[in-house]
């Protein structure tokens, strides 16, 4: 192949004819949506200068779609970077000419999570959500699918039967990896704060579930305080884990099950305590720079790409052939995150 990949090149790669390359740059005569797909790839992969002109072809054969999202607060890093990925990924899609329509939440209220779950169906065709799971989300979710709008579940399933699908890692794996390290970085007894985003979310009972159970299966000599729940605010995070460090002198470690990590963090910098085992769940640029420093051990995560590939890709097939007749369950491995792989 020349330093220039040519028309030649990629029909050759691609294996299809000449022709068939020419018709599409040109535009004279229609070419199959699956065939338009796979010279697209051939051709982005060797980086033919007509990708453009190739991806043109292939919007004009597909169906045009709005998708919606719906996130946690904005002000985290983790779902600003989500909103990011998942609004590239939409408009790259090759199934659909996509749009990406993103709500952010600003509490973990089921009232809010499904009074934007139907403001999104006013312009979406599918959307997909990281809410609470509760009777008023499953209601709205329902009430979607009567109308043909399905509805997937990203991170923390929605175990509402009217649910399309969900994509994440296995909450329950994620609790029990993280009794796992809190067993063995833990040198001596001591006492365990855990701190949910919300038991509403179905992830993080799952994360406390596989954490207590390791635990007692391993009799580990570490004693779990009662949970306490965060809301998934850094500010509420912060007022709890102080007055944990004031009250529980044996406090030997801490997991942060949802958000509020940077919340922990800066109420231990304030009591100036040290030697603290700190495991979280949630990833970002800060939070590796935490890990780098040695103020986190360890984060175990749903890894981003993975869920948003995911996600999107469910959506792109219900746009294209209709809403699925099962639960579609796409499972990601958990990401695992320490000071020495940032």
């Amino acid at each position: 192949m020349s330093n220039r990949p040519t028309m030649q090149d990629v029909a050759d790669l691609a294996g299809v004819s000449l022709s068939t390359v020419d018709r599409i740059l040109s535009g004279r005569s229609k070419v199959k949506p699956a065939t338009l797909r796979h010279v697209l790839e051939v051709a982005g992969r060797i980086g033919f200068h007509g990708v453009p002109v190739i991806r043109e072809r292939l919007s004009e054969t597909v169906p045009e779609a709005r998708l919606g999202f719906l996130l946690n607060g904005n002000e985290r890093a983790l779902y600003a970077d989500f909103a990011q990925r998942l609004t590239e990924r939409t408009r790259a899609s090759s199934k659909i000419r996509g749009t990406a329509e993103i709500r952010h939440l600003q509490s973990v209220a089921p009232a809010e999570a499904a009074g934007e779950l139907l403001r999104l169906g006013q312009s979406c065709s599918a959307i997909a959500a990281v809410a609470v799971d509760a009777p008023e989300v499953h209601a709205a979710v329902a009430s979607l699918a009567l109308r043909g709008i399905p509805v997937f579940s990203m991170l923390s399933d929605i175990t509402c039967p009217a649910v399309a699908g969900h994509a994440g890692a296995d909450p329950r794996k994620m609790g029990r990896g993280a009794g796992w390290m809190m067993h063995r970085l833990c040198w001596r007894p001591g006492r365990v704060a855990l701190f949910l985003g919300s038991r509403g979310y179905s992830a993080h009972r799952g994360y406390e579930a596989g954490f207590r159970s390791y635990l007692e299966e391993h009799c580990s000599p570490l004693l779990l305080l009662p949970p306490a729940e965060t809301g998934e605010s850094d500010a509420a995070a912060e007022a709890l884990a102080a007055e944990i460090l004031q009250s529980e002198p044996e406090i030997a470690a801490i997991l942060v099950a949802g958000g509020g990590l940077h919340g922990v963090l800066r109420a231990i910098a304030a009591d100036g305590r040290s030697g603290l085992v700190v495991i979280g769940t949630e990833l970002g640029a800060t939070v590796d720079a935490a890990l780098s420093e040695g103020r986190v051990d360890a984060v175990l995560s749903h890894p981003t790409r993975e869920v948003v590939e995911a996600v999107v890709a469910m959506m792109e097939s219900a746009v294209v052939f209709g809403s699925p007749p099962e639960r579609q369950q796409q499972g990601v491995p958990v990401e695992i995150r320490i000071s020495e792989t940032v």
